[in-house]
């Protein structure tokens, strides 16, 4: 009897595959089916480049970016963006955000970014940076012009360049992607990451429907061509349309209601990092009308010719040329108003002391501890007592009563 051969276990041949890294552009032998980068660390970059892509894209798209573009038109360079870092864009994009909520996110437009050196400026212009912008009431930016009384941050015209001008009219994202060149991209992106810049809710809103409608349905068709010409509430109600959502309730968004006092407040606190004189002023609104608000200690009230003083001082005047106004403030702060009277500010009361004068000389007689009288010492000596288990009661006496009779009885 012959045993069998053991049967050999078969040889399988690894195969290699020669793909090109998308990456660095180098072909690399791997046995994976799957493997795209040659190296993890090309991996990584892939993965950074793709989060960039998508960061600018967000930026080209963002309102914050669009409003960047009104500005560099409205100045007609792109120069007014000179100097920016990533940290100086996120303090101008703090500023632009306080503006928005000051006109609770468009349900009014009482306030506006105005200029400390002026943007239409002779021999400069103003630059586009937190340092040289105030949010204040719109009614006092319109009435202040170009007029310049120091500080802030500008540019001379001479070192103006052609290449970055902007037309009047220019097509507004064609702007924005000439702005994201001049900060450079990796600036923008590292902007959008921290800041956390979304696109624009039209964008968001537009995009969406463009992918749900329907061309070939006419009615579809109809909402395709008039997207563009439709506002963003319109635009919003359509998709809720599309989704069967047009019965449910409206968002409302939550606002807080911003005085020109509150904005001044936050708007000194902000500048007083450029210009410490101001900490001195902003100290005295908020501890001077502490002690007579029952609203936040930061409430102040400034009547309308402390406004405009203030509003000067942060457009660049000094705080000397704000010391009268300060005065006034702080004399109608001092006591509580009470129906346009002033209301003495409480005095402790003093005990009078009556000299005792004799033949030789003036004895100051100093007026004496009062004294408690013995019962009613005892009275309160009594109090410690032990309670009674039964308690006295005083006996009732019932005595009549005689009184005058009424005219019409007598």
């Amino acid at each position: 009897m012959t045993t069998a051969a053991p049967s050999k276990k078969p040889t399988t041949k690894a195969v290699y595959r020669r793909p090109t890294c998308p990456e660095c552009k180098q072909r690399f032998r791997t046995k994976s089916a799957t493997a795209i980068y040659c190296t993890r660390q090309c991996k990584q970059l892939a993965a950074s480049t793709k989060r960039r892509t998508a960061r600018l894209a967000k930026a080209t798209n963002s309102a914050f970016l669009y409003h960047l573009a009104y500005e560099c038109e409205r100045a007609g360079t792109l120069q007014i963006l000179t100097g920016h870092t990533v940290e100086s864009l996120l303090a101008l994009h703090d500023v632009y955000k306080l503006k928005l909520k000051a006109n609770q996110y468009g349900q009014s437009k009482d306030f506006e970014i105005s200029h400390i050196a002026p943007v239409q400026g002779h021999a400069f212009i103003g630059l586009y940076h937190a340092e040289n912008l105030v949010v204040a009431p719109t009614h006092l930016n319109r009435a202040h012009g170009t007029k310049y009384y120091g500080h802030g941050l500008s540019i001379s015209r001479s070192a103006l360049v052609s290449k970055h001008a902007v037309a009047k009219g220019s097509p507004r994202k064609q702007t924005v992607e000439r702005i994201i060149a001049f900060l450079g991209p990796d600036v923008v992106a590292e902007l959008v990451k921290v800041a956390k810049i979304q696109s624009t809710q039209r964008h968001a809103l537009t995009a969406w429907l463009h992918d749900h409608l329907d061309p070939a349905v006419p009615e579809h068709r109809d909402y395709l061509d008039s997207l563009d010409g439709m506002t963003t509430q319109a635009l919003r109600a359509l998709k809720a349309t599309l989704e069967g959502k047009e019965g449910g309730a409206a968002f409302v968004v939550k606002t807080t209601t911003y005085t020109a006092s509150d904005v001044f407040l936050l708007e000194l606190e902000r500048h007083s990092t450029y210009r410490p004189e101001l900490a001195h002023v902003m100290n005295i609104l908020r501890k001077r009308v502490a002690p007579f608000t029952s609203q936040h200690l930061s409430r102040i009230t400034l009547n309308t010719h402390e406004q405009h003083a203030v509003f000067d001082l942060l457009h660049g005047k000094s705080v000397e040329a704000l010391q009268d106004v300060l005065s006034e403030y702080i004399a109608r702060h001092t006591s509580i108003m009470d129906h346009g009277e002033r209301i003495p500010a409480y005095k402790p009361i003093v005990f009078s002391v009556r000299p005792k004068q004799t033949a030789t000389s003036v004895i100051p007689v100093v007026q004496a501890p009062a004294r408690v009288l013995a019962r009613l010492k005892g009275f309160a000596e009594s109090l410690d007592d032990p309670v009674l288990d039964v308690v006295p009661v005083m006996p009732l006496v019932r005595q009549p009563v005689v009184v005058d009779p009424l005219p019409w009885e007598r």
